[in-house]
Order: structure tokens, then sequence, then C-alpha cells
């Protein structure tokens, strides 16, 4: 370190920032006496003093004075002159950005950086916090400048989960005010443990062994103030690490554990989680999820053997998460017998798990929905919508439980036929990859585009399956809808031209590729057809349940109808039985609760996950084309193909539908019917969940937009307002 100068200040309006302590905050301000604990904890800190809070009251001629002082203690610069607000870098606000620093001062530029910044605390109070801000109290720190070759912040927790487990830091080359600034992004580590994995490199400002020492030191420091810190640093050019700053994070997200209570691999990205995009409410964790989910394995064991074990989700933290732990290979060799004597009964339907073979099995699920299926759950909506409000309270449960059965079935259905869509793009854009892309460039995704212009959700368009939410009766205008559709299929057009031409000299691959596309392309309209009727059940099931809240409010057991949903599934029943809800049962406090856990960012996976998963969880992607960028901010699957630039607009929900406008990018929690609307006006979507068969993915290539699906932390990390470019053919979103 640096040896200190000990000469001694000619006035007490100076202090070195050795000399401080916390306890001197009143007059040094946080920053200050921050400082001066790392210093007294022994970590390397630029040397540097303080001018009190009361030197922003002297005239500028006494001010002029006491710089004889600065310069007796650090020399003739350059220097670093910082603000240090009485009431900064607090627990509660830490006023990060707030008041201007000015860089590389000169001995004889001093005078006029301390009048600068102590302007701009000035200005900034009195534009945060009206007239009453004019006087706060500022002290300035003027320390020496150190010749950085990178910079930098380290957080000593998850700023978006609030994991504490970890350390997360940006680096960008050079000084850091262009990070701190929000002028540059800069390079991203997250360090658990011993482990530091990469992330977004736009500049490899710093290397693995830089992340480990910078986390090291911020952990060292963390430990020492006992809360997680926000941490600027610098590197000089011969490799020395200072801290330049160290202050509270605030607005942490609160310190919860996404450990499952079962043990395996659980997810919120496939399946029920592609449409579920918050915490659920009680009655359709219990209810109606539940069903759903017993009737779908029933299904699939009934068509392949498969038996997966219990319990088909759990929820942590209000969040639902589905299982995978019918992947796994124990649960694989006890399902092995029964999926070996179905192969033998119906080989058609089984062997549509293996992508390459699944042309043989599409055609069974296909048939089975649209010719028994489809009509079957049609009727019974009917059936149901004509006696929901003529049938007694208590004969209401058996009618939901009917249409609850019948929707498991029919997701059953698409679990099937709509995966199986999915696996044959998987094989087509297999095929375009190996034998296309080095010609062609770019990807599949133009090929399985333009076919129908996207149709009206209809009444029974859902926001998310949780029943809670009504029904959308918003649709988009027809003009709307095709206004792209003309471009979208001159682009398919060309895409299929451009190919046949590049196989031209190859017959059998020519052959191959045009029957491979025929079928792919046969199952797009016939997917998006499939998967817009599953929540016709819906609306009537949801009166159903407020017509039980409305008998349940007039007994005095809730406050009104709604209350209902956030009763459990049994409880609902016994308070129809006669029987009162227990003392413990608060529907104020449950609503409450999913409130906050809204505004948790959960993990996309969770739980101990296993090599087969691991493994299949990082190919999906990269089967349909995902290629990570240096510079991406998030990334996902690409979903559809194109690039856009923009403006972010982050919607969470419907009571946001109305800020999106035109040319705006949409980042979503995911997307269902309800949000189709919203594609008019998106120049492009990026979502937190889904995969290549979800809403997002199939309504955004027929509108002729660029999407990036599962991200699983899109809306946290892009901000509206942000300027960023949507690669719907690789799956990045990048600064613009």
């Amino acid at each position: 370190m640096m040896t200190r100068v000990v000469a001694p200040v000619r006035s007490a309006a100076v202090r070195l920032l050795g000399d401080l302590r916390l306890a001197d905050a009143g007059e040094a301000g946080g920053k200050a006496a921050g400082l001066g604990e790392l210093i007294a904890a022994g970590v390397r800190v630029p040397d540097g003093v303080v001018l009190s809070a009361d030197v922003a009251a002297m005239p500028a001629v006494d001010r002029l004075a006491l710089l004889e002082d600065v310069l007796a203690e650090l020399g003739n610069g350059p220097f670093a002159v910082r603000s240090s607000g009485i009431a900064e870098d607090g627990s509660e606000h830490s006023y990060a950005g707030l008041f201007e620093s000015v860089l590389d001062v000169s001995a004889d530029e001093l005078g006029a950086a301390v009048d600068r910044t102590l302007a701009s605390a000035r200005a900034a109070r009195v534009a945060t916090y009206g007239s009453k801000g004019a006087g706060a109290s500022m002290a300035v720190i003027v320390q020496r400048m150190v010749a950085a070759s990178t910079a930098g912040v380290a957080l000593t927790a998850d700023p978006i989960n609030g994991d504490r487990h970890v350390c997360v830091i940006t680096a960008v080359r050079g000084l850091g005010e262009r990070l701190v600034s929000g002028a540059a992004l800069g390079d991203e580590w997250v360090v658990r443990e011993d482990v530091t994995t990469a992330g977004r490199q736009a500049e490899h400002a710093i290397d693995h062994r830089q992340a480990a020492a910078i986390a090291a030191e911020a952990r060292r420091i963390a430990a020492a103030r006992g809360v997680p810190l926000d941490i600027e640093w610098a590197i000089d050019a011969a490799g020395a690490l200072w801290i330049l700053q160290a202050r509270p994070m605030t607005a942490l997200p609160p310190d919860v554990s996404w450990e499952p209570p079962a043990p395996g691999a659980f997810t919120r990205q496939i399946r029920f989680g592609e449409w579920i995009s918050e915490p659920v409410t009680p009655l359709f964790e219990s209810w109606l999820l539940s069903a759903m989910e017993d009737r779908l394995h029933a299904q699939l064991r009934m068509w392949i053997g498969q038996r997966a074990p219990r319990p088909r989700h759990v929820m942590v933290n209000g969040w639902y998460f589905y299982s995978l732990n019918w992947l796994s290979p124990g649960s694989f060799a006890r399902s092995l017998p029964s999926i070996m004597g179905h192969l033998i009964r119906a080989p058609r339907r089984v062997v549509g798990v293996v992508p390459p073979l699944v042309r043989h099995s599409y055609p069974l699920y296909e048939r089975d929905w649209r010719d028994d299926l489809l009509p079957r759950y049609r009727a019974a909506v009917a059936a149901a919508e004509a006696r929901v409000e003529t049938l007694s309270v208590t004969e209401l449960p058996k009618l939901i439980d009917e249409m609850a059965d019948l929707a498991g079935e029919y997701f059953a259905s698409i679990a099937a036929f709509a995966g199986a869509a999915y696996k044959m793009e998987m094989n087509l854009a297999q095929f375009y990859r190996r034998h296309l892309a080095g010609t062609l460039g770019g990807s599949h995704l133009p090929l399985l585009a333009g076919f129908e212009p996207p149709a009206d959700p209809g009444r029974h368009a859902v926001v998310s399956l949780d029943w809670w939410f009504e029904p959308s009766t918003t649709g988009a205008s027809t003009t709307s809808r095709t206004a792209n559709y003309g471009r979208v299929v001159a682009a398919r057009e060309a895409a299929e031209g451009a190919a046949f031409a590049a196989l031209a000299s190859s017959p059998r691959k020519l052959d191959a590729f045009r029957k491979l596309l025929a079928e792919t392309q046969r199952l797009v309209p016939v997917r998006e057809e499939h998967v817009g009727v599953l929540t016709i059940a819906w609306p009537v099931m949801r009166r159903a349940v407020l017509r039980i809240g409305e008998a349940l409010a007039g007994r005095g057991l809730i406050n009104n109808a709604d209350d209902a949903f956030f009763l459990t599934h049994d409880e609902v029943l016994a308070s129809l039985g006669g029987t009162s809800l227990p003392s413990t049962v608060d529907v104020d406090a449950r609503r409450s609760r999913r409130e906050e856990n809204a505004k948790l960012v959960p993990p996309l996976l969770i739980g101990k996950v296993n090599r087969v998963v691991k493994s299949m969880w990082e190919m999906f992607p990269r089967l349909v084309g995902a290629t990570r960028s240096e510079r991406a901010i998030v990334s996902g699957s690409p979903a559809s193909a194109g690039r856009a630039t923009g403006f972010v607009r982050v919607v969470r929900g419907p009571h946001e539908f109305d800020d999106l406008q035109p040319g705006e990018i949409l980042v979503a929690p995911l997307t269902a019917p309800a949000w189709t609307p919203l594609f008019t006006r998106a120049a492009a979507v990026v979502t937190d969940v889904g995969s290549a068969a979800a809403h997002a993915s199939i309504i955004a290539r027929e509108y002729g937009i660029p999407a990036v699906v599962g991200c699983g932390d899109a809306t946290a990390r892009l901000r509206t307002g942000m300027r960023v470019t949507v690669d719907g053919s690789t799956g990045n979103v990048e600064p613009a």
C-alpha cells in the first residue's frame, strides 16, 4: 500500500480518511466514513481527505484556503473528487449516482472541482426533495486518482434474486465511471464459493483469476460490515486491486431459499410452467392445477406407459415448479417394463418420444384430438355453461371436477401433439444447421411462418392458467392482425426458394428436405388451433368458483366472492359442507403474501439436477439455433427470426397492457392468448419462460416480429427505457 502522508492537518475542516470511522458520518458523510472503516480494516484504499460538511457553507475564498491543506496531504494530483452526503451510503438509501464526481483533477483545477461537486449535490437534492433539500449537509472527498486499467463494481449478493451466496462482478476497461454512469454495461461475472462463471463479456476486462480475487476481497469487506455491499473497485497497471467505495446494497430482494421441499429437479419452464407467470393462488394450485396434472400423467401412462413419480409439482415461495423427476434414470427404469409393453402393443405412439421418429406418431394424436377430444370438450363446456347458473352451490364442485379433468386430458393432447410438432421443428432445425446454414446463414425459423393470419384469441383468452385472472374479451383488430402478413409470407417463400436452390445439386437431400419441410409446416397452424382451444372451459369454471364464493360470503365466511380463490380445495369443500373456516385461515394475509412473492425473481430450474436432465436442459435451445453472444444482456431460445432495435417496455400483467407503445420491445414473464393484441404494437418480444412451442413463439412468427423466449430473468435484467437489439435467430438481447 502507499505510504501515507503524516504531516499535521492545519484545519479541523480537513480530515484524513484513515482517521474516520462510521461514527463520523454526521460530519464527514457516509461515503467518507465508510472509506475510513475500510482503511482501518487494512483494505487498499487510495489516500485521501474529506472536507467536512461545514465546508459547503463557507465562502468560496475560505474553501480555497483549505485546499492548501489538501495539497499538503496528497501532493499535486491527479485527484478524484467525490461527494459524501450525510445521509449518503446508508443502509436505507445509497444515493448512488445522484451526485457528480470529477476525475483526473489537477492541483490547479481542484477548487473548481470541489465547487462543481457541491453544486451538483445542491441541484440533485433540490430536484429530489424540493426546497427542503437545498441546505442538506454535504462533505467532499478528495483522493489520489488510481490510473485504472480496469474497473467495476462487485455486489456481494445477487441484485436480481437476492442470493447472498454469490458475488456479482461487472467490469469495464479503463475507468469505472462509464459503468457507474450507465454509459456501458460492462462484462459480468458470477462467483459462487470458488467457482467463477463468465457471463456477458463485451470488453474482456478481467479474467477468472482477477474475478476470484475481487470477489474474495469484496466478501471479506462485507463480512466485516455485516451487510451485503455494493463495492467500486479498480485495478491499476501494476495489477494492484484498489477499493474506491463500499456502500450497503439497498432495495435488495429478501434472502429466500429456492430449495424444493422434495428431492429431485423441478422447473417452471415447460408444460404448465409456460402458462404460469406469477405466484399461483391457493385454490388454483390445490384444485384445477393438481387435477390437470393428474390427468396429464394418467394419459401419458395410458398412451406410452410412462409412470411419473409424485409429487407432480412443488410450491416454493408461492411459485409453481413442475417435476422433472420422470426424466431421471431411476424413474425411467421403473417405467421401462410398462413402456416396453406399450411399444409392443402401440409402437407408433411410443416412438414419438424420440424426435427422429416422431413423424410416425403425431398423426395418431392429431386424429384423437380432432375426431374425439375436440368435439367432446366443446360439447362438455357448452353443457356446463348451460347449467352453471342453475345448479345448486353444492353441485358446483362436481361440475368443476368434470371440467378440470377434461382440461387435463386436453392438456395431455397438447403435450403429445404440440410436443410432436416441436420435435418436428427440432428435426428441421438440425437439417438446416447441417446442410443449409453454411451456405445461406440465418436459421430455419422463417420457414415456419406465414401460414394463417393470427386469429382473434376469443373471449376465453387467458392471461395465465390461474383462474383467478378474468379471461380477456379484447382482441386485435383484423387490420392489425393482417398488416404484416404479406411480408411474412414473402419472407417464407424466399427462404424456401433459397433452400431449394442450395440443395439442388443433391437430389436425395432436396427430397428429404421437401418432405421434412412439408410435414413441419403443416403442423404450424394446426398447433396454434390446437393450443387456442385449451382454455374454453376457464370462463365457466371461474363462474362456478365465484358462485361458491358468493355463497361463502353470504354466510360471512369470507368478505367477498373473489376471496374464494385464496382458499384451498379442502377448505372450500368443508365450508360448503357446513364447516366454518379455521381461525388460521387469513385471506388478507394470503393475498399480501402473494403480492410479496410476486416481487421475487425465481430461477427456472431448482433442486438436484442429474446429468441426463442437465444435458437435455442445455441441449434444447441449441437444437433450435441458440448461439450465446458475449454482448448479450440476456439470452434464451430463438423463437421468431429477425432483428429489431427499440426501447424496452416491461409488462408484467394486464394492468400494464396499455403502457406498451408502438415500436417498443415487449418484455414479459410470458405471453398467453390474452396478450395477443400486444403483438400488433411490439417490435419484438422477450419472455422469462417458454420454448419454441410457447404462445410467444407461435404468435410472434405470424406477426413477423423477432422473439426470444425462456430467458429466465429478462423482466428483471431489462428495464423499461433501455435501448436494446433483439436477435430472434440466435436468442440474444444486446445493448443497442
